[in-house]
């Protein structure tokens, strides 16, 4: 499958070598995608990523994954060419969090992955990989157990191709929590794993599912 990945910081490009070596081909994107600092991730793909501007990835993407902090997400949407996303799935993996003056959601009444659907109507938006860091989201293993990842989306397909995907990244346990407005939930387990590091001095956690 061609990915567009709207961010090419850490998550967008660990995102991006994690599904080029589950044999899809992806395409990063910046504001200045010729930039040197791009061209280590462009060799280590090879010939099956590239790293374009945001409206080509938009373009060039079956799938889009927004891999954008939250604070600057609505800006980067204004200036894509909305008909490139119409008719996609489109996974969010960002937070609505503040940090400046301690962990906090920034919204009582919604979330980011709600906005998100709001901004990008004919689009299908399904939140999932926010609630790890980025350094965990491809392959991630504990010694303690299996991670679970949620993921919350309006439309049965969309979240059919984000649990593929998810599967491919290598997240095996994955539990759908329903539609977007779970992303609320969702955003508030990412802000108590936040806590729970900071409380046990413990980087890098993920929650796991507990079954009988």
């Amino acid at each position: 499958m061609n990915i567009g990945i709207i961010g090419a910081g850490s998550v967008g490009a660990g995102i991006g070598h994690g599904l080029i070596r589950a044999g899809h081909h992806a395409a990063i994107s910046s504001r200045d995608p010729q930039h040197a600092k791009h061209g280590a991730w462009k060799q280590a793909a090879g010939g099956q990523g590239d790293v374009v501007s945001f409206n080509e990835a938009a373009r060039f993407g079956e799938l889009i994954v927004m891999a954008l902090p939250w604070s600057c997400a609505a800006d980067v949407l204004d200036n894509i060419d909305h008909s490139y996303m119409k008719n996609k799935t489109v996974i969010d993996v960002s937070n609505a969090v503040e940090f400046s003056s301690g962990p906090r959601l920034l919204y009582d009444n919604t979330s980011a992955g709600e906005i998100m659907q709001q901004m990008l109507p004919e689009s299908r938006v399904v939140k999932t990989l926010n609630t790890v860091s980025d350094k965990r989201m491809v392959r991630p293993a504990y010694r303690e157990g299996v991670p679970v990842m949620f993921m919350s989306g309006n439309e049965r397909h969309a979240k059919n191709q984000a649990a593929f995907l998810l599967n491919d990244l290598g997240w095996k346990d994955v539990v759908d929590l329903g539609d977007i407005r779970q992303s609320r939930l969702q955003e508030s387990i990412m802000l108590a794993c936040v806590i729970s590091e900071i409380r046990l001095q413990s980087p890098g956690a993920a929650f796991a599912l507990l079954r009988d």
